[in-house]
């Protein structure tokens, strides 16, 4: 069972100051305490919430010593003229600043600044009304999607070599070495490593080929079109499938990411996972990741936690004379509004990269909306981000099988490209660009915005 999660909640009310003085203050800031603390209670019912009154920096010490294992703080700024702030803002821990306008004002024009020019893990808001329940709600979210990112795990199914090289510093794997443990630093995620071998004798060899050819038969059925002439490899998809399930179950995993080209190209894996990957989100099973991209692993782990989006790992291909990119890949998700969502947008199954890879999708995507393209680079402790409108999907076999064509600021995207992310992007659908960089805030992640 899951740690629950535990939140620093820090009313900092001296009962004389910017506001007012008592025994009116003391009076107000209590009831409005109250109800804030219900609300909390009411919207976050998993949440353990640990208040604390805190007029004086005695009183700061004692909440911050007996808050330790909190994920971090929400502090509530009722009235200024002390500085109460600056002892959270430096807990090293995520902190949300929520200041009322009259009262707390003060302390967090002075203390929130210089915060941001620390590159603390700080954000936060100035209102009349910080009782609202719209506010409350965003910003707890961001501290509860922290916890849960603490305890998620990911199953990587990488080839023998590549497993040794994720796990050892070698002179040829210094940055695959880093990358699950900068990425563990980050975000709290747990990598685990299955190497291939033991994934295909313990789970993909023990899958029935009749069980197999159910699920391939119910895809064949679901699908606009099947252009895929040899169905032994949607078969073969389907036995990757339920073998990823039981994986999944097995060690307890939030994503799987297999390392697909590697394993097939050299003969560790006969089958393709896109198939797979698209079942697994339409039923809200576990998170695919393409590749086995760690990076888009931490992406697609944050977003899922966030807005319950699944994503499109991609890679840009833009064309700089029409002011457009094309999103492509062999898999997306065929449920772009949700995982487990019951509508689902029409796909083909398909070969790709001119028939050199078999059992790929081609999803139609929804068109003339805004979506949300982010990347990562760990090392650089860098979220990238970028907004696209989406035009049209193309059919090809061409590259990937999947095709967005998106209108975006194409230049600036080209010139501003973040190399050390890596050439993958995620695609969200929605525009989450304001979410994101407030999280990434308190991630400790700075945000390069591509297009801007």
């Amino acid at each position: 069972m899951q740690e629950k999660c535990k939140l620093g909640i820090l009313f900092l009310s001296p009962l004389s100051g910017a506001l007012g003085e008592p025994p009116k203050s003391g009076e107000l800031f209590k009831e409005k305490q109250k109800r804030i603390m219900q609300k909390l209670s009411q919207l976050f019912p998993d949440i353990q919430f640990e208040a604390y009154t805190v007029r004086d920096l005695d009183e700061l010490s004692e909440a911050l010593n007996k808050s330790r294992d909190a994920v971090g703080y929400v502090a509530f700024l009722l009235n200024s003229l002390y500085g109460l702030a600056k002892p959270i803002i430096d807990s090293d821990k995520p902190v949300i600043l929520i200041a009322e306008t009259y009262g707390g004002a003060g302390d967090f024009l002075l203390d929130y600044s210089r915060a941001r020019i620390r590159n603390k893990k700080v954000i936060g808001v100035v209102t009349r009304n910080i009782e609202d329940e719209n506010l409350l709600k965003r910003y707890i979210t961001y501290l509860y999607v922290i916890h849960k990112l603490h305890h998620s795990r990911i199953l990587f199914i990488l080839s023998p070599g590549v497993r040794t090289l994720a796990k050892a510093e070698f002179p040829l794997s210094i940055d695959l070495y880093s990358y699950l443990k900068r990425i563990q630093s980050i975000f709290g995620i747990t990598s685990i490593i299955l190497e291939s071998g033991e994934f295909v004798q313990k789970y993909y060899n023990k899958v029935s080929d009749d069980e197999a050819r159910k699920v391939a038969d119910n895809w064949i059925k679901m699908a606009k079109d099947v252009v895929e002439r040899d169905r032994d490899e949607i078969v073969k998809s389907a036995k990757l499938y339920l073998a990823m399930k039981n994986a999944i179950k097995d060690y307890n995993a939030d994503a799987i990411a297999i390392d697909c080209i590697t394993l097939y190209r050299n003969g560790f894996l006969d089958a393709w996972p896109c198939l797979g990957y698209m079942e697994l989100i339409r039923r809200d099973e576990a998170i695919p990741v393409c590749e086995a991209d760690a990076f888009s692993a931490a992406i697609l782990l944050l977003m899922k936690n966030l807005t319950n989006r699944p994503g499109f790992i991609n890679d840009p291909s833009p064309d700089m004379i029409k002011n457009e990119i094309v999103y492509y890949h062999c898999f997306a998700p065929i449920t772009p509004y949700g995982y487990g969502d019951r509508k689902v947008v029409p796909y083909t199954i398909m070969p790709a990269h001119l028939g050199g890879k078999k059992a790929s999708i081609y999803v139609e995507a929804p068109v003339g909306e805004t979506v949300t393209i982010v990347g990562l680079s760990p090392e650089e402790s860098i979220m990238t981000i970028h907004t696209a409108e989406v035009l049209r999907n193309e059919y090809s076999e061409l590259a990937c099988s999947t095709k967005i064509v998106g209108r975006a600021n194409v230049t600036k995207i080209v010139n501003n490209y973040s190399w050390r992310a890596g050439w993958h992007r995620v695609l969200f659908y929605g525009d989450w660009r304001d979410r994101l960089k407030e999280i990434a805030i308190l991630l400790g992640l700075k945000v390069i915005e591509e297009d801007k």
